[in-house]
């Protein structure tokens, strides 16, 4: 299998891979989604495509900003879409070695990437690369306080995870507004009581810990709509 990446401006290289976003993401995440991703501004971005003789087999698509609440200049891998069929090749390791090229000509000082539920086949292959898991965000979609105030209850309950943050979130027209809630007594002070989702933030200490404190997260009585994984590698 002769696989060739292709290098080049997110806008141009989209429609090449437009037939193949479905089938990366079994359908959730979709070309639509994708160009609206691509179009919004950043200070650096490159998109990559490899091609199995003529036909696009994945992409990723990777940028680079300066982050003022950190003063540095972070690079994040947006997004990695590869077909099923050609996820055992080496096609994820040269995104990652050409992502990392990307951050240190963009002087970055950190790439990161957020490994989605649908993603975490790519794991072992960030392991191997020496990016490092720093922390995992759970979501669930709620409807009311109570609900809110059993998961947050369950969550206390383990003794095992390290919980960064927790936090409610409210829709705010086409943005979400989020408020960090550690007890019941916050509930109280909030100042709307419509929430539509909670989120858990917990804190990886290193590598060999990911599986342990999935699995810890998982024992939670909470049925958690998306667990995302931060994977760090610094520049």
């Amino acid at each position: 299998m002769a696989i060739k990446i292709v290098q080049g401006r997110p806008d141009k290289l989209y429609k090449e891979v437009s037939s193949i976003v479905s089938k990366c993401f079994e359908g959730i995440w979709l070309a639509e989604d994708l160009l609206q991703l691509v179009k919004i501004p950043h200070e650096n971005k490159i998109f990559l495509v490899a091609y199995d003789a003529d036909k696009p087999v994945g992409y990723a698509f990777v940028v680079a900003d300066y982050i003022e609440a950190v003063d540095t200049k972070i690079a994040t891998i947006q997004e990695i879409g590869i077909l099923p069929k050609f996820r055992k090749s080496e096609i994820a390791e040269d995104f990652l070695e050409k992502a990392i090229t990307f951050s240190k000509a963009n002087k970055a000082e950190l790439l990161e990437q957020v490994v989605s539920t649908i993603d975490q086949w790519i794991i072992p292959t960030l392991v191997k690369k020496d990016l490092k898991p720093s922390e995992i965000k759970a979501d669930r979609e709620i409807s009311s306080f109570n609900e809110a105030k059993l998961i947050l209850g369950n969550i206390k309950k383990s003794p095992k995870l390290n919980v960064l943050m927790n936090q409610l979130f409210f829709k705010d027209n086409d943005n979400l507004e989020s408020h960090i809630v550690e007890s019941e007594t916050d509930f109280d002070n909030l100042p709307r009581n419509d929430p539509i989702a909670f989120g858990s933030i917990i804190s990886i200490e290193k590598a060999d810990d990911l599986n342990k404190t999935l699995n810890e997260l998982k024992k939670i009585d909470v049925e958690w709509d998306e667990i995302g994984i931060t994977f760090d590698y610094m520049i």
